[in-house]
């Protein structure tokens, strides 16, 4: 009768671990889709800012054209003064998209690092439930009820 009773305790720990490791396997995996999530949106962002940037380089080309075509006609000093003033501003506006853009880069490469880490808690966690479910086994194979 003893014997029973240190089974079914044994058993009642082990149903208890069990439920302890499913509960951080479904915690790991929500870790990991929101991880994912902001991964995404991360990538979304930069594209974009990209995007922006390359349009801010072409008209900054565009520009430093139309400049190179009014010094070159002779135009009034006000009017260079005007177009060398809009490509200061449009250069200003490319140096703060690639400093946003670099500070997006730093962090996908750390949502990468999370979402890798995530993966392997849940390997460990998938490790241990299968460890805990071979036991489970084993117990009830090694004394019959």
């Amino acid at each position: 009768m003893d014997n029973i009773k240190i089974k079914e305790q044994e058993l009642l720990q082990t149903l208890s671990k069990l439920d302890l490791f499913t509960d951080l396997v479904a915690n790991s995996k929500k870790k990991i889709v929101d991880l994912e999530t902001v991964k995404t949106d991360l990538e979304v962002e930069k594209k974009d800012l990209i995007e922006k940037l390359s349009t801010f380089e072409s008209e900054n080309k565009l520009l430093l054209k139309q400049l190179t075509e009014l010094k070159n006609k002779n135009l009034s000093a006000s009017s260079n003064e005007d177009l060398n003033d809009k490509i200061i501003t449009i250069e200003d506006e490319n140096n703060k998209l690639r400093k946003e853009i670099a500070i997006m880069e730093e962090e996908l490469e750390v949502s990468r690092y999370k979402v890798l880490e995530g993966e392997k808690k849940q390997k460990k966690v998938s490790e241990k439930l299968d460890e805990l479910n071979q036991e489970t086994e084993n117990l009830f194979e090694k004394d019959e009820w």
